[in-house]
């Protein structure tokens, strides 16, 4: 038997949820990597993914091309994609529990990274047991969530950025939103072995996301 694995755990804030699942043992690609027997007595192979397959994994599990140069557009792209199909599960097992279907629905993932109905309503928590039970939804929800909350964080820094002036940095002390600590902020992003994965934790943290139905 083979059994393949990643030892990249840089994604602790979504652990839990479905993306944690997606990132770690389920891929079946052949693309960089070592492989290397056990010599245990069943005769088990492990096979450990190359940084450049977790890398590959990791962007394909919330929707994005697996190799190639990231742009906004391919967040905004998969985001699309998958609050489509998160409105269309979500009506469907509102349909199923006979919950209005213009009932107001907030959902978002809660400290132990669960889908949450955030908003309390006849039959809520049937709907969110319902949901988390649901691998489909639960997986498209948090790569959802994984991506609105880059393209959250990716504003607030622009935002951040544009109403930072150089002279008030220059004749003032330092504080967290100056140009100094955004460009810290930037440049290890930027240098860290798994640029997307510290990207994916830091917006989790700065710009949790909720999702508004109706």
């Amino acid at each position: 038997m083979t059994s393949i694995y990643s030892n990249y755990s840089g994604l602790s804030s979504y652990a839990g949820t479905s993306l944690s699942g997606l990132l770690s043992n389920t891929s079946t690609t052949n693309t960089g990597i070592d492989e290397s027997s056990t010599g245990t007595s069943a005769g088990t192979d492990t096979v450990t993914l190359s940084p450049e397959a977790v890398a590959a994994t990791n962007r394909e599990s919330i929707g994005l091309p697996a190799t190639g140069t990231l742009t906004l557009s391919d967040f905004q792209t998969a985001a699309s994609d998958q609050e489509e199909t998160v409105s269309t599960l979500l009506a469907s097992a509102m349909e199923e529990l006979g919950i209005d279907s213009d009932q107001k629905v907030s959902l978002s993932l809660n400290s132990d990274n669960e889908i949450e109905v955030k908003n309390s309503f006849t039959g809520s928590n049937d709907l969110e047991n319902l949901l988390n039970a649901n691998s489909e939804f639960s997986r498209t929800f948090t790569a959802l969530t994984a991506n609105n909350e880059i393209l959250d964080f990716t504003d607030d820094l622009q935002e951040k950025v544009g109403s930072t002036s150089l002279a008030d940095y220059i004749n003032s002390d330092t504080t967290q939103t100056d140009l100094l600590s955004l460009a810290a902020e930037y440049a290890g992003i930027r240098a860290a072995s798994g640029s997307l994965e510290t990207l994916l934790s830091i917006s989790h943290q700065e710009t949790p996301y909720t999702y508004e139905y109706n």
